[in-house]
C-alpha cells in the first residue's frame, strides 16, 4: 500500500466521525443542563426564602 493509497483510504473512512459528532452534541446538552440546573436552584432558593419570610411574619402576628 502506497502512501497515497493510505491517505485516500483514510480520507474515505468516516466511522469515527459519527462518534465525535455524538460526543459534541452530548457535551452541548450537558452544558445546557448544568446551566439550567444552576438557574433553577437559584430560583428555588429564592422562592423558599420568600415562603420562609411569609411564614415568620405570620407567626409573629399570631
Amino acid at each position: 500500500m502506497t502512501f497515497l493509497q493510505f491517505i485516500s483510504k483514510f480520507h474515505q473512512e468516516e466511522s469515527g466521525q459519527d462518534l465525535l459528532e455524538y460526543a459534541l452534541v452530548l457535551l452541548a446538552v450537558l452544558a445546557a443542563v448544568v446551566t439550567g440546573s444552576q438557574n433553577l436552584a437559584t430560583d428555588i432558593a429564592t422562592g423558599l426564602t420568600a415562603i420562609n419570610v411569609k411564614i415568620q411574619a405570620a407567626i409573629a402576628k399570631a
